[in-house]
This record gives C-alpha cells, structure tokens and sequence, in this order.
C-alpha cells in the first residue's frame, strides 16, 4: 500500500444508502450453494470456522493464530459505504502487522459478531462466503456498536487447512474515531486510508 502524505483533497462519506456494497461493485449476492456429500458438507463446517477463528484471534489478541487463518498471499481490503477504501494489504506478514498495529491505540474489548453466514461458491479446494458483521467494544462498563457490515471471504484448502486467501470487509460506518479529514497522515496510514484516494 502508498500513501500520499501531500495530497489536500477531503475525503466526505455519502448518505447511507440501501444496498451500498451491490452499487459500488464490492458484491453480487447469487444462488444457494448446496454441499455436493458429506465431505463438502465437513469442509463447509472448516471454512466458516477460520472466520470465526479470525474474529477470535484478533479480539482475544493472539498473533500466532490471527496468521494461521492467512494464507501466505492473502489479501485483506476494505471499503467505507463504496466511498473510502481501505489498504489492500498483500501478503499474511503485512496483513498481520496492520491489524496488530491497532491492538497499542484499542483499549476497549473488542468483539467482532459474526451472523447470516452463506456459501456464495464451494469446489474441494476453494471456497467463498458473506458474513454480517458486528463490531462491539467495551470499556469495562458499557458496551457500545463500533461499526456494522460485512465480511466477503475466499479461502483455499493448503497444506494448514482451510485459510483465508482475500478478505475483503464493507463497513456501514467507519471504525474509527473522529472526521477523517481531520486525521493526521500517520492516522490515515494508520487505518489503511490513503490521502491519494480522497476527492
């Protein structure tokens, strides 16, 4: 990932709008994916797991397994109402280092929700699916909704398992704190958010 740390240009998140993610091109909701027999109905179990086993590992801040859910390519972008994207970070060392580089700055717990999980696409070797997201911190006293959205994730069958091999997040609402466009430019590194990308 570059960032510009000169280009002035603000960066204004739209209205909400219904179905944000289908009008920007992030997804395409298709068809019901049926397990073919009892072993794609195992390996579905498997796969769904590694996100859950992501979710986990971030939240409960355990670097080993956070990258045994990667693949050693993976892929990890996002995106803010189709409008702000985020990274994408290439590579499982990369991937890791900007997740666990918020763990310092979030001193909440942190509880990434998981619901609706479906199968877009299952072959042996390779799978894909969405996932609702909810993403809780609390300070010890409250609990408060950070963001909200989704998760669409491709996996692979490697040696390891079932891994993530591209992630790609939407969030209804960013997950950080304050108006990006008074962020500094290490704050926008920071969160993955590239000044180039503003208009």
């Amino acid at each position: 990932m570059t960032t510009s740390e000169t280009d002035p240009r603000p960066i204004t998140a739209p209205s909400t709008v219904p179905a944000w993610a289908h009008a920007a091109g992030l997804l395409l909701l298709g068809q019901a994916q049926a397990p073919n027999d009892a072993t794609a109905l195992a390996d579905r179990a498997l796969f769904t797991e590694c996100i859950a086993r992501y979710c986990w590992s971030y939240d409960e801040r355990r670097l080993d397994s956070l990258a045994n859910c990667f693949t050693e390519d993976a892929v990890w972008a996002g995106n803010v109402l189709g409008r702000i994207p985020i990274g994408p970070f290439e590579g499982r060392a990369q991937i890791i280092k900007w997740l666990s580089e918020f763990w310092p700055h979030q001193r909440d717990q942190r509880r990434h929700m998981l619901f609706n999980t479906i199968v877009e696409a299952q072959t042996p070797d390779s799978a894909l699916t969405l996932s609702y997201l909810l993403l809780l911190g609390s300070n010890g006293s409250i609990v408060a909704l950070e963001t909200s959205g989704f998760y669409q994730v491709r996996y692979r069958r490697t040696s390891d398992g079932w891994q993530i091999c591209h992630l790609m997040a939407g969030f209804d609402a960013p997950f950080w704190p304050g108006d990006i466009n008074k962020m500094s430019a290490a704050g926008r590194l920071r969160h993955g958010v590239a000044v180039k990308d503003a208009e």
